[in-house]
């Protein structure tokens, strides 16, 4: 009676482990489903525009920058892959973003700027920005250049050091103290000294009025030489100071 009583409880275990195991794949599909699947096909990507965009021109009146703060207002993750004006492809060298991310999370801002070489914004002109994703999802904005809405940068070198780092070392370096004494972001892109030029990556954003910062140079002067030192702003505006070594 015994062995006919185990018998008859044997299927019912394994039927309940069935079960369970059917519930557990049940429950595992569901997750999967509603937070992996389902906001695929249902999220979407929208990016607006902040209306306060704002053209750059340099210090000898060329306007050759555009900046533009975008918000992602779709449900997903968006990442900008190429930006186009007015049906001409942006090299990516020439746009980049405050943080450095191409990448906005769902409700996040991000600062961008747009500097094409060899172009010259014109006052009084449109210009049609697009921007595409990894989704190849277009958005499309219509930007005018006018009076109001276009600002002149100013920036100037504060002073310059030269020392070694760490200070026991052979390493020398120059320091270059470099001051925004305008209203709008100053972004240094690069640095002679002498003829010698030097790309400052990642490039130096001024973000602030009256804003001062540091760009750090590796460079073996010596000891009572003089040098001249230029930075140039991503806008194309140049400064430059002479600076003797002692």
């Amino acid at each position: 009676m015994i062995g006919l009583a185990e018998s008859e409880n044997q299927p019912r275990r394994n039927l309940v482990f069935y079960f369970f195991v059917l519930f557990c794949t049940i429950v595992i599909f569901a997750y999967v489903l509603w937070y992996f699947v389902l906001p695929f096909f249902w999220g979407y990507e929208k990016l607006d525009m902040f209306p306060d965009y704002y053209w750059v021109a340099n210090s000898r009146g060329e306007i050759k920058q555009l900046v533009i703060v975008f918000k992602n207002n779709g449900t997903q993750k968006l990442t900008i892959e190429e930006v186009w004006l007015d049906d001409v492809l942006v090299d990516s060298a020439d746009w980049k973003s405050w943080s450095g991310e191409r990448t906005l999370e769902p409700k996040s801002t991000n600062t961008f700027y747009m500097a094409p070489k060899d172009l010259t914004f014109e006052k009084g002109r449109d210009y049609n920005l697009t921007m595409v994703t990894a989704r190849n999802n277009h958005f499309s904005f219509t930007l005018n250049v006018n009076e109001d809405n276009t600002k002149t940068e100013k920036v100037k070198i504060e002073q310059c050091y030269f020392y070694h780092w760490p200070p026991t070392s052979n390493d020398k370096f120059i320091g270059i103290e470099v001051k925004s004494f305008g209203d709008i972001n100053v972004i240094i892109k690069e640095v002679w000294i002498d003829s010698v030029s030097f790309s400052v990556s990642p490039r130096l954003w001024l973000n602030q009025f009256h804003s001062t910062d540091d760009i750090e140079i590796s460079f073996p002067w010596k000891k009572g030489s003089t040098y001249n030192i230029t930075i140039q702003t991503v806008a194309g505006s140049t400064c430059q100071v002479t600076a003797t070594a002692d």
